[in-house]
């Protein structure tokens, strides 16, 4: 990166072009940490330019793929433009219920899927060209319930038919995408585990076999996650299928953006 010292008009003070490319796909890229020497605090016009045909992802759903940090000064310029893709990472899929171990117990409940990433986070005035696409991660798929189904057998009580687990639930879109819930544990069969989510889409979730739930499918760009289904039992508790987890933002920080092209956004914003 090189800056281009620039005279303001008077010749009161220099400014200098300090330009910023994103050329290859890259995880929780910080705008501050990339400025490199030509950078002059106060007196910079940083313009950050991410090619098309790259994504700029998470590793993490909590952490962003692209921060503009409080870290600049006042007196600096700060402008996105965005010909690729920002996107935060998919939220994991739910495990699936694992049914309990006696009758009067009852079988688990899946668990809920995870909270999809957010994608920019911005804390300072900056201008930003979208060009293409920023979105958020997609919620996790709930997992499904365990069954627990059984049957009187003559005087000496209940005995258990079905103690299979439920389906782990599919991961949310994003980049990366979110993991795939494991399948819940039982006997005769386990549930079947989740499918990871890809750039574009969730997964689907995993197999309930028996009387247990199927896992949810995590959402895609910017949207939640379904919910798993129930496992079906004949006892006394519920054996419900977790909630999908939600989508992340788009961006964190709206106030602070000028937006000179939205081009497609997805997701929540904050």
């Amino acid at each position: 990166m090189s800056g281009i010292f620039q005279f303001m008009l008077g010749g009161i003070e220099p400014r200098y072009t300090v330009p910023v490319t994103i050329s290859s796909n890259t995880y929780n890229y910080d705008v501050y940490a990339n400025v490199g020497p030509s950078y002059r605090a106060g007196l910079s016009n940083v313009i950050v330019t991410i090619d098309s045909g790259v994504t700029v992802g998470s590793t993490s759903p909590t952490t962003y793929a692209l921060s503009v940090p409080s870290a600049f000064a006042a007196g600096d310029n700060v402008t996105i433009i965005n010909n690729g893709i920002i996107q935060g990472r998919g939220g994991n899929g739910g495990s699936g219920g694992t049914p309990r171990g006696s009758p009067g117990e009852g079988a688990g409940g899946g668990n809920p899927g995870g909270t999809g990433g957010s994608a920019l986070y911005v804390n300072r005035p900056t201008t930003v060209a979208n060009n293409n696409v920023i979105a958020a991660g997609g919620g996790g798929g709930g997992g499904g319930g365990g069954a627990f189904f059984y049957y009187p057998l003559g005087p000496v009580g209940p005995t258990a038919l079905d103690r299979s687990g439920g389906g782990g639930g599919g991961g949310g879109a994003g980049y990366d995408g979110g993991s795939g819930g494991g399948g819940g544990g039982g006997v005769p069969s386990p549930g079947g585990p989740g499918n990871a989510g890809t750039t574009s889409a969730g997964g689907t979730g995993g197999s309930g076999p028996g009387y247990s739930g199927v896992g949810g499918t995590g959402g895609g760009r910017g949207a939640g996650g379904s919910n798993g289904t129930a496992g079906t039992i004949n006892d006394k508790n519920p054996s419900p299928g977790g909630s999908g987890g939600s989508t992340g933002n788009y961006v964190v920080g709206n106030p602070f953006v000028t937006w000179t092209a939205t081009g497609t956004r997805q997701g929540n914003v904050a």
